[in-house]
């Protein structure tokens, strides 16, 4: 997931982008008085129109299916002052989010950070459901940041693990499922902003709903195709080290979206362990 923090035009300015469970981000300035920000190659993109009283926030899907989209907003000298919306997008949609309005005197100024998953609806996580690590049985990798770790494994992002593994390495399906989304051809990673466009991942949703989300494969390292039906321990992808990222690693969580607060929630997963 990612946070983007703006302000208005007027002060344009990026700031720290932090991670959440889809942190793939691109931003493109466009003429005065809009911005388009986008995320997950272009996939979902908000469309921002602001002039000297207003600013009006909209949210496009470019996806095939419906996406959970939501928005958090805190400003100075504005109405509202603190806003929270969760909105969902049909594929092609485009809605509006958001209507910041300032006040009569003074400098004024909004922060917004994001969420976005695709809608799984009523969809509730099967918490009996077996998972096995995500590469054989003859690996062992060390994990590199556990769920609520304080760097990024936090709020909806909890339950999300990081194996520290070498560029290549193979990635197994933890729970069977049908591939929904994909990405595999960038090539650029490390730990700048710049790159927070750049991650290639792989999105398998799992019987119950809920999906399964392996992030930053090396380029050309997915070895299924959208709507491929897979099954626990098939080889699926290769990692890699794309997007923003510390070194090296796979990252994987397992989660669902919800209605309300932030567009998705992670869960406690129980991994297969071999008899003594």
């Amino acid at each position: 997931m990612k946070h983007l923090s703006l302000t208005p035009l007027s002060f344009y300015s990026l700031v720290s982008v932090l991670l959440t469970c889809f942190f793939l981000l691109s931003t493109t300035e466009t003429n005065a008085g809009k911005r388009e920000d986008c995320f997950h190659h272009n996939k979902v993109c908000y469309l921002t129109v602001e002039n000297n009283k207003s600013a009006l926030i909209r949210a496009q899907n470019n996806y095939t299916f419906p996406m959970r989209i939501s928005l958090q907003m805190t400003g100075h000298n504005v109405i509202p002052a603190n806003k929270t919306k969760n909105v969902r997008l049909n594929p092609d949609e485009i809605k509006s989010i958001l209507t910041i309005k300032a006040k009569s005197h003074g400098e004024w100024r909004y922060n917004w950070t994001s969420q976005l998953h695709p809608d799984t609806g009523d969809a509730k996580h099967d918490d009996h459901a077996l998972y096995q690590l995500p590469f054989p049985k003859t690996k062992s990798y060390p994990v590199s940041q556990g769920p609520n770790a304080a760097f990024s494994h936090t709020g909806p992002n909890s339950f999300a693990i990081d194996w520290a593994m070498p560029v290549g390495s193979e990635i197994l399906a933890a729970r069977e499922g049908i591939v929904i989304s994909l990405r595999e051809d960038s090539s650029r990673g490390g730990v700048s902003n710049k790159y927070k466009s750049e991650e290639n991942y792989l999105w398998i949703q799992h019987p119950d709903g809920s999906i399964g989300q392996y992030l930053h494969l090396k380029r050309d390292g997915v070895v299924v195709q959208i709507d491929d039906k897979v099954d626990r321990g098939q080889l699926i992808a290769y990692s890699g080290n794309t997007g923003y990222s510390t070194g090296p690693h796979l990252h994987f969580h397992v989660s669902t979206s919800q209605t309300h607060g932030a567009a998705f929630q992670s869960h406690p997963i129980t991994f297969i362990t071999d008899e003594p």
